[in-house]
């Protein structure tokens, strides 16, 4: 079997049609980042192959693209050299389709020709299940052995027994084993061994009354608790409550309280002392930062002053030059300007004579753009007849959605009003009517639904006053009436009486677009010289053309009527066309010559101007230079100036010398305060200590009203259960629980015997089944040899890989992450090989695995994937493209594409 195509569309992240591009036979790589669909794609391979298009369960529900669509996946392969096709479409208009050659299948047909291809067996909510499932290899699968189940292993079976001659154990022995599990499997489940059917009734209803018997049994316990606590509770409350206790430990918290005031008065002054402190030295070092700053901007100025003056010098030299350079370059330009006037007087008189012999040529020429200018005139007007069909169309994408969004949202508040509402159904005798009224009018029969207060009048009876019970009446009216409203506005604005109407006149309004769409694409396609497809430019190309066209016809009749020879004799005319041939030759002679001279002239002065610029260029840099050093200088000297005015260098130093010495005494205040409180008890401490008394004090409160609320619960339940009859119940129970022991007893006898002979005969048809191992590990052998050289494997009847043996037996579990992806992916390539010899489909699909393999150990791998891919198809989806490079196989990648080829 080897996929050829593979389309996906609605399928989680492709929400529009995909296809994977690339896939043949042998060995497929798709390398792609992180994100971009690969597990997507095979998890559409999986719902493809084992997933009934019409199951509606929640890991179907589950394929769909955020916004909701329905899943729909093709594939194209070929089987047996046949070509085949698989489609289907889960969820909204599901459908399965099968192609296999000549024969045709759909629905249920296609489904059941599927399993019976690739053996697969209904499992459950519409997926099957078999060896194929360990084939298409997830993320995170490749870590472990595939868990075959029995169909799986059927399969298996299936193909070593082809290779076997004589198989032992035969039907009888099977069918036997199946009928002890039916019976089984009535008493127990079939995979973890657990209760089920009547067995597991019986131990529901046991364990029942056996939690009904402690309920009893725990309440009889309380009820003890309850009068032992109840004792407790009121002696504690006593204490509780003790007047002394309480006046003493409120008189130690005001103690405290007093102590806590007096060192919240130190620690201000002792904060107030460090600012102060603080603030003389930030004031010292604000001081000092500027006398510094002085120093450093005096010097910059005197070493401003050298520099400038030495630029002065070397600026002079730089002006002398540029002025002997702008001499020679004026000198150069005007025998550069001569020599042109030679050239264009030469060149004149060539296009004099060239323009005769063109004339001829531009006619056919202007005949032929004519004919395009009227057939760009022509689409114009008919772009401009259907644009104002167009703007006679009022409601638009935005009305429309207006329109559709009130329309919901009255709906909803309607529907959201009535849901509420109270629901009213009369049935009157014939003789009542008109007896009965409801708000004045004649009461209708039937159901009626209110959403306001009414009231029903029955004559000769009273009358009865109906409150609908709907919650938030009048807010529900109100958004109903708003919403109505609403629609009614977004109605009139659009100018329509109807939803119908609005709708109609849209969909006229797409044709139009539609009708505008292909004029404006016939207007585009007649301007060949439009650049820009824009109307401004589209107009604008089209009112050149015109202009361009009056203008070349006025300047070709001057040009006619300019080369027309005097008389206009024919003859004369063949006497100026030889003359003209002549004259041509010899004037453009003479006009490259001149050329020449001209660009002999022009070299010469591109020469001068180079050198001037660069003479130039250097007096310039030097005058900015100079002009950059001197606004340095005035800078610096405004800055000093103004500094100056604002304090002088004297009073400067003399503030500064105020400075330390208010530093000083700040240093000294702040020390006498620091050891005048070194003997005092820190603040946090006796602040900590009036918390906790505090604690204590909002605890025992809090305690009593604990107590006495549990004095009265405890009251309660004692009282309550003194009147229930416990005793006689947990006597009634304890015969019901002994019952069903008994029950569950013989159940469980029946499930041991039972169970018993499943093992016997389990053990013997394993027995046989070790028999035909042989064969598959035979199979395995030469790609496990490849990666580990030397070993042998050890398989169970389960058909797992349980041991390896490399000089000594090492067990599969004790084995490193590494070592164990790459032995569960050559149990797999063994399954796919087996298929293969059968000559079953069979493909071998890995996402991300060998993620953990070292480069030598990747290296034996590649190999062995690339020689099983010799005799079946295999597919790689990595996202770790450099390292997977040296794989080879053919490159795939995910294309989109406008939409599923679908084969009918």
């Amino acid at each position: 079997m080897i996929l050829t195509d593979v389309q996906i569309e609605g399928f989680r992240r492709f929400a529009s049609p995909v296809r994977l591009d690339g896939l043949g036979p042998g060995l497929n790589v798709l390398a792609a980042p992180n994100e971009a669909g690969k597990s997507t794609l095979l998890t559409a391979l999986k719902a493809v192959l084992m997933v009934r298009s019409s199951s509606k369960a929640k890991p179907v529900k589950d394929l769909q693209p955020y916004g909701g669509g329905a899943p729909h996946v093709a594939l194209s392969f070929t089987w047996k050299g046949m070509e085949c096709h698989l489609e289907k479409q889960f969820l909204s208009k599901a459908f399965t389709r099968l192609i296999l050659g000549p024969e045709r299948f759909e629905g249920d047909q296609a489904e059941e020709a599927l399993r019976a291809l690739l053996g697969l067996e209904e499992a459950s909510k519409g997926e099957a299940t078999g060896l194929w499932s360990a084939l298409l290899v997830g993320q995170g699968e490749s870590f472990v052995q595939p868990d075959l189940n029995q169909t799986g292993q059927d399969s298996l079976r299936g193909c070593l027994e082809q290779g076997v001659e004589q198989v032992t154990g035969g039907a009888a022995a099977s069918a036997v084993l199946n009928r002890v599990r039916e019976r089984l499997y009535l008493l127990q489940t079939a995979k973890n061994a657990q209760p089920t059917g009547k067995y597991k009734h019986a131990l529901e209803q046991e364990a029942q009354a056996q939690a009904l018997l402690r309920e009893l049994e725990n309440r009889r316990v309380a009820l003890e608790e309850d009068l032992v606590a109840l004792d407790q509770a009121r002696r504690a409350l006593r204490e509780q409550e003790d007047p002394d206790r309480k006046a003493q430990d409120e008189a130690e918290l005001l103690a405290l309280r007093q102590q806590r005031d007096a060192l919240r008065i130190a620690d201000a002054e002792e904060q107030a002392a460090r600012a102060a402190l603080a603030t003389a030295t930030q004031t010292l070092n604000s001081i000092r930062d500027e006398q510094e700053r002085r120093r450093e901007r005096q010097a910059a100025h005197r070493r401003l002053e050298r520099e400038s003056a030495e630029m002065q010098h070397d600026l002079q030299a730089l002006t002398q030059r540029t002025a002997q350079a702008r001499q020679r370059y004026e000198a150069s330009r005007t025998r550069r300007e001569q020599a042109e006037q030679q050239q264009q007087a030469a060149r004149q008189a060539l296009l004099t004579i060239s323009r005769r012999a063109a004339v001829l040529q531009q006619q056919g020429a202007l005949e032929r753009e004519k004919q395009i200018l009227a057939r760009a005139e022509a689409a114009c007007t008919h772009l401009e007849q259907a644009r104002a069909a167009l703007a006679a169309l009022r409601v638009d994408e935005a009305v429309i959605r207006r329109v559709r969004k009130a329309v919901r949202e009255m709906d909803a508040a309607q529907a959201a009003l009535n849901a509420r509402a109270t629901r009213l159904t009369v049935t009157l005798l014939p003789e009542a009517s008109g007896r009965v009224l409801l708000d004045g009018a004649a009461c209708p029969q039937g159901d009626m639904v209110l959403t306001q207060a009414a009231e029903l009048r029955i004559e000769g009876i009273g009358q009865v006053r109906i409150t609908p019970a709907v919650k938030d009446q009048e807010e529900a009216q109100a958004t109903a009436d708003a919403a109505r409203h609403q629609l009614q506005s977004v109605m009139q604005a659009a100018g329509c009486q109807t939803v119908e109407e609005a709708e109609r006149l849209f969909e006229e309004r797409r044709q139009a677009e539609t009708r505008v769409a292909e004029a404006r694409a016939a207007f585009v396609a007649s301007l060949p010289a439009a650049r820009d497809d824009r109307d401004t430019a589209l107009f604008e190309a089209l009112a050149a053309m015109r202009q361009d066209m009056r203008d070349r016809m006025a300047s070709l009749a001057r040009e006619l009527e300019a080369c027309t020879p005097d008389g206009g004799r024919p003859e004369q005319a063949d006497q100026t066309d030889a003359a003209l041939q002549q004259m041509q030759t010899t004037a453009r002679q003479e006009e490259d010559s001149a050329a020449r001279a001209a660009d002999e002239a022009r070299q010469a002065e591109r020469a001068e101007h180079v050198s001037l610029s660069a003479a130039q260029g250097l007096q310039d840099k030097a005058e900015a230079a100079l002009r950059q050093k001197q606004a340095e200088r005035e800078q610096i000297g405004r800055e000093l100036a103004v500094r100056a005015a604002q304090e002088s260098d004297d009073a400067l130093a003399e503030r500064a010398a105020g400075a330390v010495q208010t530093q000083a005494q700040a240093e000294a205040h702040s020390q006498r305060l620091r050891a005048g409180r070194e003997a005092e008890q820190p603040l946090s401490v006796v602040e900590a200590r009036i918390a906790r008394r505090e604690q204590a004090l909002d605890n025992g409160r809090a305690s009593v009203v604990r107590l006495r609320e549990e004095i009265r619960e405890r009251e309660t339940r004692v009282r309550v259960a003194e009147g229930d009859g416990l005793d006689e119940k947990i006597a009634e129970a304890g015969r019901a629980a002994a019952r069903l022991r008994l029950e569950c007893e013989g159940y469980e006898r029946e499930r041991a015997a039972l169970a018993l002979l499943d093992q016997t005969l389990s053990d013997a048809e394993k027995t046989q089944t070790e028999r035909y191992l042989a064969p598959l590990v035979r199979t395995m052998q030469p790609a496990f040899s490849a990666v580990f050289p030397g070993a042998s494997l050890e398989m169970d009847t389960g058909f797992a890989l349980s041991g390896l043996t490399r000089r000594t037996a090492e067990e599969f579990g004790r084995l490193s992450d590494g070592t164990r992806e790459q032995i569960a992916v050559l149990v797999r390539l063994g399954f796919a090989e087996l298929l293969h010899a059968r000559q079953s489909p069979a493909i071998l699909v890995l996402d991300d695995a060998l993620s953990f393999s070292d480069s030598q150990r990747l290296e034996s791998m590649f190999d062995v994937l690339a020689d099983a891919a010799t005799r079946f198809q295999i597919l790689v989806l990595t996202c770790h493209a450099e390292a997977f490079a040296r794989l080879g196989g053919r490159a795939l990648a995910l294309r989109p594409i406008p939409q599923i080829t679908e084969r009918r």
